[in-house]
């Protein structure tokens, strides 16, 4: 976008330049240039920083998954991997997952995420009361 922009008002410059004044092609180039840079910082300054500071995303990591509840959808073995599904106020989603007890955890059973370690959710079964 900046560079694109830059070439396009420095050629647009150029080409007034030449025609609507009596300048040598030298003078023109130069001034083109400064115009050119002029757009270049106006570009950055009230387009590109402001569109990066308004960037936000409505999805989250993995590891602010931890303390949340979610649901065992593959039964997770005793020393191996299984899947849950966790939903949060941003949306839902699947996360491999393993014992934390290092016990087998059936499916359909709700699950609290203990830790997050190498994107693998570490979950214990949530007891009730």
């Amino acid at each position: 976008m900046l560079v694109f922009g830059t070439l396009s008002v420095i050629a647009g410059a150029g080409v007034l330049l030449t025609k609507y004044t009596g300048l040598g092609d030298l003078y023109v180039l130069i001034i083109s240039i400064l115009i050119g840079l002029g757009a270049y910082f106006l570009i950055y300054y009230f387009l590109v920083v402001p569109m990066s500071n308004a960037e936000s995303s409505t999805s989250i990591s993995v590891y602010d998954l931890e303390r949340k509840i979610g649901e065992v959808i593959t039964t997770i073995p005793a020393k191996g991997m299984g899947e849950v599904f966790v939903s949060s106020s941003s949306g839902s989603r699947n996360e491999t997952a393993i014992s934390f007890d290092q016990v087998e955890i059936k499916q359909g059973k709700q699950v609290v995420v203990v830790e997050v370690k190498d994107h693998t959710l570490y979950v214990s079964e949530l007891e009730e009361f």
